[in-house]
């Protein structure tokens, strides 16, 4: 016997209530004749699910996975509905106790193990606000269920269809400067999901911040000058490049004021190569040779400091570097002269 109520209680737990089958008939005999039409009492219509969704005149009357804060159910409960004197008998215990079970559940229009879905919670959620231009699909999504590749926290079944917008943060990229060439390293970044492809451009500004045609200054690069460096084909898929300014034609990277570099990630669902991807910049480190304290002016202070640099006091690495300006990697009177004779001309 025991065995048994075992065996009922795990099929219990793993058939979830089917709103078609279960729960609309209930609400068909019990509440349709006051509750559908242009007319529904309080605005609330209970024919279908998405119409118990949606809602009435007091706002949701289903709150997923809490039947006791659910109007509907508090109504149907206390016996307020059906209201008495209208014909309809009350709702059993059995009803009344289903609906609080299919509400428990999540509030599902079909059972639990029939749900499927992206279940990847790392995936592209139409409930996020994000851009609709690059994610058309979530402007069909409506009534709270979402798209088939898209994060569904209802389902159960993976459909391996899941959509992702993931691109390394600021800090999971570096760029280095070796000579002439520019080394980008994403390997820091962590993808949910292999990547089917990278692809990186580069756009260049060699000019500053240029007026507008009222000779304005907007205080921000234009970066005008932009080029592939790896191309949708064929696919990229290594975390780092190199990227070579020696064979440009116009200028070199020591010309460079400013350089915003554009990665796309390419995930297998998404419906185009383009549809994640980060932005990264690059500003060249502009020393000026003898300002110990980047004050943008070279005058006796900066003599000062290296003087005491000399005699035992620590400076920056960057400071270092602006100090030593004859390059021998060594501190001496040597840069204190040199410093002079720039302040002296």
């Amino acid at each position: 016997m025991k065995k048994w109520i075992l065996i009922s209680l795990i099929f219990a737990f793993i058939l979830a209530v089917d709103y078609e089958t279960e729960i609309q008939p209930i609400f068909n005999s019990k509440c349709t004749s006051c509750h559908s039409g242009s007319d529904a009492e309080e605005d609330l219509s209970l024919t279908s699910y998405n119409n118990v969704m949606n809602g009435g005149e007091s706002g949701d009357v289903v709150i997923p996975y809490d039947h006791a804060n659910s109007l509907l159910w508090q109504y149907v409960n206390s016996g307020y509905m059906p209201p008495y004197g209208s014909g309809i008998y009350p709702l059993t215990t059995d009803q009344i106790n289903l609906i609080a079970e299919w509400i428990n559940e999540g509030a599902l229009e079909e059972e639990v193990s029939d749900i499927v879905g992206c279940i990847d919670s790392n995936a592209i959620s139409c409930d996020d606000e994000i851009d609709t231009l690059y994610f058309p699909e979530c402007n069909t999504c409506s009534d709270g269920v979402p798209c088939d590749n898209y994060y569904n926290p209802n389902a159960t079944i993976d459909n391996d269809l899941c959509m992702y917008n993931d691109v390394p943060e600021s800090n999971e990229v570096s760029i280095i400067k070796n000579d002439d060439t520019l080394v980008i390293d994403w390997s820091a970044f962590n993808p949910p999901v292999e990547v089917s492809q990278y692809v990186l451009m580069r756009c260049s500004d060699i000019d500053g911040d240029t007026p507008d045609s009222d000779g304005n200054l907007d205080g921000y690069l234009e970066y005008e000058m932009c080029v592939l460096i790896t191309f949708p084909m064929p696919l990229y898929t290594e975390t780092q490049i190199v990227d070579d300014f020696s064979d440009t034609e116009n200028y070199s990277l020591n010309d460079i004021i400013g350089l915003k570099y554009t990665l796309s990630v390419g995930y297998p669902n998404n419906n185009y190569w383009g549809s994640a991807f980060g932005t990264y910049y690059y500003e060249p480190e502009n020393l000026l040779f003898g300002d110990l304290n980047f004050d943008g002016v070279i005058n006796i202070i900066d003599v000062v400091t290296l003087v005491n640099a000399i005699l035992g006091e620590t400076l920056t690495l960057e400071q270092q570097e602006v100090a030593d300006l004859n390059g021998d990697g060594v501190l001496n009177v040597v840069d204190i002269v040199s410093i002079v004779n720039i302040i002296v001309g």
